[in-house]
């Protein structure tokens, strides 16, 4: 059994769609670093650090992404009032919420030297802060 950490790092800006969703798709990313391990078939767990960000697969197609992003205008409002402004003076608690549904980590079979991804699955980061973040993406990889 091997296991080695390896990490990616993302710049994201703040969506200017009123939204405030980034979808970035990091697949090729993660793909390199996957075909530059020493493990051939095993597992890949990416983990984010942070709260107002989160990780997903998603067909990453622009009528998609799209609608991904109109639904947490839906689901989690920013324009509504929370606690979170009032405690700390931000503006962002609406961010916090979405992340935390969504969750920081995947985890993803490779085989090959390959991930078992399905044909049009992609893995994406999103940005569901209000401001520019510079985040870390922390890839561990498993198997033998």
């Amino acid at each position: 059994m091997i296991i080695t950490t390896r990490k990616i790092n993302i710049d994201t800006n703040a969506s200017s769609d009123e939204a405030y969703v980034s979808v970035i798709n990091i697949t090729p990313q993660v793909h390199k670093q996957a075909t530059e391990e020493y493990i051939t078939n095993g597992i890949v767990t990416l983990f984010l650090p942070g709260t107002t960000a989160a990780l997903a697969t998603i067909e990453f197609e622009e009528g998609l992404i799209s609608d991904f992003k109109n639904i947490w205008s839906r689901l989690v409002p920013r324009d509504i009032a929370y606690k979170h402004k009032f405690l700390w003076e931000e503006n962002n608690a609406f961010s916090h919420v979405r992340a935390s549904l969504m969750g920081p980590s995947l985890v993803i079979p490779m085989t090959n030297k390959r991930m078992i991804l399905g044909q049009y699955q992609q893995i994406v980061l999103v940005e569901f802060d209000n401001r520019a973040r510079s985040r870390q993406i922390i890839l561990q990889f498993m198997g033998e």
